[in-house]
């Protein structure tokens, strides 16, 4: 009993001081949280570490506790109280891991998805004021065109490159494909690519003859020139030209997302 007890003394100040580090470290997994999908993935990875620490200090500790406490020296016999097998302890280390699993994957897994497919229904209704916005991927570049506005392919006024432009606080449904329209005969001939913005901590598939989506609301004024993280990039090995297949992008007012609609319609 007396060791029960001081593994239980160690264990409950290890995992205090884990859970103050853990504190520290998961407000921190996203460098910047630039929309709301971002926050909600923030902290559903930072109930998962909260929610393990306790259990990697457990595991850690009885190695080392084992070690120390029932070390044999010389030609002194084992300890009376250690045993090779413990049912008991086995039976309730598998229940425990089982239902610790089943509750992660309940608890953020499932009703994280929950919460983001009902993010989507509420701004798919007609009376939400949703920017579709579709992004066509490419060996190796990434198009925005915004059909809502009439604008086939969204580019730079300066550079000529192709931009994406965001309103802040509006929702956005991104139509995503993998396409290339030089050969339009054969919607297969590209590959597969992710769209990847990391401020927004979302990245979805663009697969050759599929249509997929991702709804994001825009948090922060920000752009690629003031923060790394607004920027689009693709996450999925598609060949030689992979790592330079990103765009910059910009999130602005709605008054400004005006202007440079306007302006984009006199360069289509």
């Amino acid at each position: 009993m007396k060791d029960y007890l001081k593994f239980g003394i160690i264990w409950v100040i290890l995992s205090a001081l884990g859970e103050w580090a853990a504190y520290f470290v998961g407000n921190h997994f996203y460098y910047t949280t630039g929309a709301v999908q971002a926050v909600d993935g923030q902290n559903a990875a930072a109930f998962v570490l909260y929610t393990v620490v306790p259990i990697f200090m457990f595991v850690v500790l009885m190695l080392f506790f084992g070690i120390f406490q029932f070390k044999r020296k010389g030609n002194e016999n084992a300890s009376p109280h250690q045993y090779r097998t413990n049912k008991t302890f086995i039976g309730i280390w598998v229940t425990l891991s089982l239902v610790i699993n089943l509750f992660l994957f309940v608890h953020p897994t499932a009703s994280a998805m929950q919460t983001y497919f009902n993010q989507a229904a509420a701004y798919n209704k007609k009376s939400s004021n949703e920017l579709i916005v579709d992004v066509t991927g490419r060996q190796w570049e990434w198009r925005f065109s915004y059909p809502q506005y009439g604008i086939t392919q969204a580019v730079s006024a300066k550079t000529g490159n192709d931009v994406l432009v965001l309103p802040v606080d509006r929702p956005v449904k991104f139509v995503i494909r993998s396409y290339d329209w030089n050969h339009p005969y054969d919607s297969q001939v590209d590959v597969i690519h992710s769209f990847w913005i990391p401020a927004f901590g979302f990245k979805t598939d663009a697969i050759p003859g599929e249509t997929r989506y991702e709804y994001i609301l825009p948090t922060k004024i920000a752009s690629t020139a003031t923060n790394a993280m607004y920027r689009v990039q693709c996450a999925e090995d598609c060949g030689p030209g992979h790592p330079y297949m990103e765009s910059n992008m910009k999130v602005v007012s709605a008054s400004n997302f005006q202007t440079w609609i306007a302006q984009q319609k006199k360069l289509q």
